[in-house]
C-alpha cells in the first residue's frame, strides 16, 4: 500500500512516529496521523485544513487536549500502527481509488481519519465543520484550480528500478556513525553522522523516509535540521538497538534504496577529555546535585571540523547531561573562546561555537583551552564504526538504472 503514498504522505507517517514517542503512546493512533499532517505543512491536507479558519497550532493544541490524562509507555523501537490507523490508511487508499488517483496524498489521509469515525481525529475534525462530501469537493476543486498533485513518493522497490537524477557520476562519500543513547553520565555518546548523499540531488528528508521505508527502523530528525541550511546531517536514532545492528540496517536501507555499495570500516577519532581536577571541575562543583550520584563528574567533547556560515564551527558534545547548569557553561565557553554559541543545531547534546580566527584547528582549540583556562585534558583514540558509500565501478549516467 505504501509505495502508493507521495513523499508527503510518507513525511505525515513519519512524523506520526515522532509524535507518538514525544507523547508517550505505544502505538500510531489517527491522531498522530493528524499531527504528521500539521508537521508536514505543505500539503494539499494541510491547506484543507487551514480552510476551516482555525490556525493549525488550533488543532494540534485541541488533540494534545483530548490526549491528556491517557497512561503514557516507556519509548520503543517497535511503533506499530493500531487496528484503528490501518483501517483509517485503507480508507484512504479507498479515498485516492474513488477520486481515480492513482496516488495516495495527504488529502486522501484526511479522509481516511474522517472515516474512521471513532477515533480522536475524527472528532477533532468534526468539531470545525469538516465532513467528508465537504473535503471530497474541495480537493477536486483546488486541483482543478491548478494545484499541483502530490510528488510521488520512493521509487518501488527493488532499488534498481529507480531512474537516477540527471547527475555524471557520485563521487565517494563517508558516513560516521555513533551510536545513540546514555550509558552513563560519564560516557555521553553523540549522534552524528556527516553528509553522504547530497551528491544524489535528494533531499534531507527523502533519505529519511526512504531508511525509515526501507528498514522499519526507527529513523528521526530533530525539528531544527529540517529548516536549517546550515546542516545536512542525518540523525539515526536507534534508541536500544546495538551498535551492529545499527549499522546493518542502515547499510541495508542505504543499499537497497540507492543502488550503491556500501563497505564497513572502523575508523579512530580523537577525543578529548576534560578531567574534574582542573579550574573548570572546581567552579561547577558550586552547583548542587539535583539528584545524588549526577552531578558533574567529567565533560567529554567530540571535535568535529566544520564550517557555519563561513566561520570554523566545533561542535561540542556531552555537557547537558551532568546536571550542570547550562546557561553557565555557555557564558563560560563563550569568554574563555571568544566566540558565539550556536544553539539551533538541532543536534540533541551538541552544541556549536563560531571560535575566533585563530582558532580554526582542533589542536589550536585545545592549546586555547590550556593556556587561557588552565583545564587538564586527555586525549583519547576511539573506533568510530564508519560506512563507506561509493559509486559503482562506471559512472552513472543520466537517466540510467540499476
Amino acid at each position: 500500500m505504501f509505495n502508493r503514498f507521495t513523499l508527503r504522505a510518507l513525511r505525515v507517517l513519519f512524523y506520526a512516529r515522532s509524535e507518538v514517542s514525544q507523547l508517550g503512546s505505544s502505538a500510531v493512533e489517527p491522531e498522530h496521523i493528524l499531527l504528521g499532517v500539521l508537521d508536514e505543512g505543505n500539503g494539499l491536507g494541510s491547506r484543507i485544513l487551514a480552510r476551516t479558519g482555525d490556525a493549525l497550532d488550533d488543532f494540534r493544541s485541541d488533540i494534545v487536549r483530548r490526549l491528556t490524562g491517557r497512561e503514557k509507555v516507556p519509548e520503543s523501537d517497535e511503533i506499530p500502527f493500531s487496528a484503528s490507523c490501518e483501517r483509517a490508511l485503507q480508507y484512504a487508499a479507498e479515498e485516492a481509488d474513488r477520486l481515480l488517483h492513482n496516488y495516495v496524498g495527504t488529502e486522501h489521509l484526511l479522509l481516511g481519519l474522517l472515516r474512521e469515525e471513532r477515533s480522536v481525529a475524527a472528532e477533532v475534525l468534526a468539531a470545525r465543520g469538516l465532513r467528508i462530501e465537504a473535503v471530497r469537493e474541495a480537493i477536486v476543486e483546488l486541483l482543478s484550480r491548478g494545484e499541483q498533485p502530490e510528488p510521488p513518493g520512493p521509487p518501488p522497490t527493488p532499488a534498481n528500478t529507480y531512474q537516477w537524477p540527471r547527475i555524471p557520476f557520485v563521487p565517494s562519500r563517508t558516513v560516521h556513525i555513533l551510536h545513540s543513547g546514555m550509558r552513563s553520565p560519564q560516557e555521553p555518546v553523540i549522534n552524528y553522522t556527516g553528509t553522504v548523499f547530497s551528491a544524489y540531488g535528494f533531499t534531507l528528508e527523502d533519505i529519511i523516509v526512504r531508511a525509515w521505508e526501507g528498514s522499519r527502523w526507527h529513523v528521526d530528525i530533530t525539528p531544527g535540521l529540517r529548516d536549517d541550511a546550515r546542516f545536512d546531517f542525518l540523525m539515526v536514532l536507534p534508541q536500544q538497538e546495538t551498535r551492529a545492528t545499527c549499522l546493518g540496517l542502515l547499510q541495508s536501507a542505504i543499499e537497497r534504496h540507492f543502488a550503491v555499495h556500501v563497505k564497513r570500516e572502523r575508523r579512530m577519532r580523537d577525543v578529548y577529555r576534560l578531567t574534574n581536577t582542573n579550574p573548570l571541575g572546581q567552579m561547577l562543583r558550586r552547583y548542587p546535585d539535583p539528584e545524588p550520584g549526577t552531578g558533574f563528574s567529567s565533560v567529554a567533547f567530540s571535535v568535529f571540523m566544520g564550517r557555519s556560515k563561513d566561520a570554523p564551527m566545533f561542535p561540542l558534545g556531552g555537557f547537558a547531561v551532568h546536571s550542570v547548569p547550562f546557561t553557565f557553561l555557555v557564558n563560560w565557553f563563550e569568554e574563555i573562546l571568544g566566540g558565539q554559541m550556536i544553539d539551533e543545531t538541532g543536534l540533541p547534546g551538541i552544541y556549536g561555537f563560531e571560535l575566533k580566527e585563530r582558532v580554526n584547528t582542533p589542536e589550536a582549540l585545545i592549546q586555547l583551552l590550556r593556556d587561557e583556562a588552565g583545564l587538564v585534558i586527555t586525549r583519547e583514540r576511539r573506533e568510530i564504526p564508519t560506512l563507506i558509500v561509493r559509486q559503482r565501478k562506471r559512472n552513472m549516467k543520466a537517466n540510467e538504472s540499476y
